[in-house]
Order: C-alpha cells, then structure tokens, then sequence
C-alpha cells in the first residue's frame, strides 16, 4: 500500500506542469467526493498532494511521509465511498 501511494505522488508531481499548462482551473472547495474518486489515478495523486499541502499549511507541518500519504488516502477513499455527494473539502474536516 505504501508504494501505492508513493506512486501516487511521484505521479502527481510529474504530472502537475502539464495540468498547469493545460489551463485548467479547479475549485478544490467544490469538488464532490464522487468527482474525486471517478478522476483517475493521475487526478486522484494530483489531489492529494493538493490536499497534502493544503492540511500541512493548517497546521504548520512540513513533513510529508508515506504513512501519512496512505493514511490520508485511505481515509479519503473510505469517507468519499459513502459520501459520495460530500466535497473533499468535507472528508478533510472529519479526518480531524
């Protein structure tokens, strides 16, 4: 699970200038849970370290590790499985 995840992130990092320069904009407050889970493993990496670096400036935390990224992704996947009309913004607030 672990290299998952890993994998995860070093896709979302490779990925994120061509996203960019795709000119897409994504309002992250706005993004369902179904959105989220139906985007693909490249918007589903890209999204997490979003959601990474969003939960880390909250709470001062500059430490990015594996067992974070797999506890974050499992708990993502299992809030936006059954709430599926929930937004990502709210699967963050009850991980809290």
């Amino acid at each position: 699970m672990k290299k998952l995840f890993a994998a995860f992130a070093l896709l979302a990092l490779l990925g994120m200038p061509l996203a960019a320069s795709a000119a897409n904009e994504v309002d992250m407050a706005k993004v369902s849970c179904k959105e989220f889970l139906g985007g693909g493993d490249e918007s589903i990496s890209t999204m997490l370290v979003w959601i990474d670096g969003y939960m880390s400036a909250k709470s001062d935390n500059t430490v990015m590790s594996n067992a974070w990224m797999e506890k974050l992704g499992g708990h993502l996947g299992q809030y936006c499985s059954k709430n599926p009309a929930k937004t990502i913004m709210d699967a963050i607030e009850a991980m809290k």
